[in-house]
């Protein structure tokens, strides 16, 4: 990382780094939600190739497979030339190849380009979440990364709603969303500076993470992967379940949608708070338990108005999800390594998300789309319980000590 001396300026600049690395966090699910209604256009506009139906999804999905393939390379390049530096190359790169697809004529095209912003998505989300691991401690750390996730859940609405606008007039005019990124880099130069380490401020570097704490970022980074892959079945087969009851309105799917992202907002925002009174593990078991109790109520959905209020209760386990594991890995990664960490993490995130429905619709296939639901219900269930049993357990040694 860089150890060049910072500017007095940019660090008094506290509520607008904040606020920058907040806004920049919100550009994380632009990648699918910016072109998401606009994929049924942009699947007639290439209907003379081969399997465009297969070819309009993966414009979708290409990102998230390139952010999980590159991710570990990125958390390097994190460590090895600095956070900032990352974030701002990342952030102009990724806003220029989302911005590309205005112009670009062949699909082989847009895919290629899809694939490098997904490189640059993994530079900015890691880059973030070390700055985050590096600016804050303690309980401020814990309410930033509950509003991180805030703006992401409120970022996917927002994004998402002006996407579906933009989408009336051409499948292609959504990708003019991606020019925000543009707008964060001069608040990026203002605000933010690259940490200085320990050593370099002549103070005793932190040490590296044991074999023990290696071995617990590997246990988070595994249930990131398997929480994901559960929890992406909302975004990916709840609108074929609605399908499914009787309800084909594409409207209803995305206020679904739209429901659980609301009120993992609000759990986001709550995250300090619980912090304060809940160890992380407690937290998991909640999660969890809140999960599954909305997968299954939403298998036993028979209407919009059911399916709304099962979307409502499940949405408030991933609001506090995303946050918990980062402090999990953020706590117990040095400065030194601490890019590397964040970078598996984001790795096992995404790789989820492109595999959920390698998933989810084998198991809806054999069954339905609502059995599917109340299977990982019960999956999610199990998980809470192995949390719960953990707590216990370590209550009892406390006890007992």
């Amino acid at each position: 990382m860089s150890e060049s001396p910072i500017p007095d300026k940019i660090v008094a600049r506290k509520r607008l780094r904040m606020w920058t690395i907040l806004l920049t966090s919100g550009l994380a699910f632009l990648a699918p939600s910016a072109i998401a209604p606009g994929l049924p256009a942009l699947q007639v506009d290439f209907a003379h190739l081969e399997n465009p139906q297969l070819l309009s999804r993966m414009v979708l999905t290409m990102p998230m497979l390139f952010i999980a393939l590159s991710g570990p390379f990125v958390g390097y390049a994190v460590d090895r030339f600095g956070r900032r530096n990352v974030l701002i190359i990342s952030s102009l790169m990724y806003g220029a190849s989302g911005v590309s697809v205005l112009v670009l004529e062949s699909l082989t095209a847009i895919l290629v380009s899809r694939a490098i912003l997904g490189v640059f998505l993994a530079g900015i989300m890691t880059s973030v979440m070390a700055l985050i691991g590096d600016y804050y401690a303690g309980d401020e750390r814990n309410r930033v990364a509950g509003l991180q996730g805030a703006f992401m859940s409120f970022g996917t609405l927002i994004f998402v709603v002006i996407a579906g606008l933009l989408a009336e007039i051409h499948w292609r005019v959504g990708f003019s969303l991606f020019a925000v990124a543009f707008l964060l880099i001069p608040l990026m130069f203002m605000s933010l500076y690259e940490p200085v380490s320990n050593e370099a401020a002549g103070k005793p570097a932190e040490p590296l993470p044991t074999m023990q704490q290696w071995c617990a970022i590997a246990f988070f980074c595994g249930l990131t992967f398997v929480g994901m892959l559960i929890l992406f079945m909302i975004p990916s087969q709840t609108q074929f379940f609605l399908v499914e009851i009787g309800v084909s309105d594409p409207t209803r799917a995305g206020l679904a949608i739209g429901m659980f992202n609301l009120s993992a907002g609000f759990t986001s925002l709550a995250y300090r708070r619980i912090r304060e009174r809940l160890s992380s593990e407690t937290i998991f078991a909640l999660i969890f338990s809140f999960a599954g109790l909305g997968y299954v109520l939403t298998s036993q959905a028979t209407s919009f108005t059911e399916t709304m209020i099962a979307m409502a209760v499940g949405g408030l386990s991933v609001g506090a999800f995303l946050p918990n594991t980062n402090m999990a890995i953020i706590s117990r990664a040095s400065m030194q390594v601490r890019g590397r960490a964040l970078g598996m993490l984001t790795t096992f995130f995404f790789l989820a998300q492109f595999a959920s429905p390698f998933y989810s619709v084998p198991l809806a296939t054999q069954t339905s789309v609502g059995r599917a639901f109340e299977l990982s219900g019960y999956a999610l269930f199990a998980l809470a319980a192995g949390f719960a049993i953990c707590v216990l357990a370590r209550s009892g040694r406390a006890k007992a000590a």
